[in-house]
């Protein structure tokens, strides 16, 4: 077992460095000091070694890559548009259903609104509960509708009924 990890370890292109420690904890720590944090930033945090330790292995496609992004970064900056990401521009699309940088288990609908952190904004929270205020006005509306509707029909068979007993009762 040991072996084939071994062996599956370095078939990975850009490895990353920082061990047992999710990312998830990485982008948190980064949010702290920071504030907003480019998915390029979380890249470079955990590919970064200490001072004074060296890659086992080659890492020329990590550093070619981190230098890449750095690269179309400053263009971005220089042209000051900043629709690119940096990091998706380098690293491709993502895979369906997945998100990296994020840790295990993080899909694209458990960050819907979320901004920056994992928790809701005042904003988006305020925007939810509108948005959920004016669902339920909309049900009761329908409601209302439906028992008026219901009503009528209700009314509508207690006079046929009543004309039936009548003609009955005639007969």
């Amino acid at each position: 077992m040991s072996k084939t990890n071994a062996e599956n370890r370095k078939k990975l292109l850009n490895p990353h460095t920082v061990g047992k420690k999710s990312f998830a904890l990485v982008r948190n720590k980064l949010e702290k000091t920071k504030g907003n944090v480019s998915l390029k930033e979380i890249f470079v945090e955990t590919r970064a070694r200490k001072p004074g330790r060296l890659y086992k292995e080659s890492n020329e496609d990590t550093t070619s890559k981190i230098a890449e992004m750095e690269e179309i970064e400053t263009q971005l900056s220089a042209d000051g548009s900043q629709l690119v990401d940096a990091y998706s521009a380098v690293m491709g699309p993502e895979h369906p259903g997945r998100l990296r940088l994020y840790g295990r288990g993080v899909t694209k609908t458990s960050l819907k609104g979320k901004v920056g952190t994992f928790e809701p904004t005042s904003n988006a929270t305020n925007d939810v509960v509108q948005e959920m205020q004016e669902r339920i006005q909309k049900m009761e509306e329908k409601w209302r509708n439906k028992r008026e509707l219901c009503e009528r029909e209700v009314l509508c068979e207690a006079d046929i009924t009543s004309k039936v007993i009548e003609k009955l009762q005639r007969a």
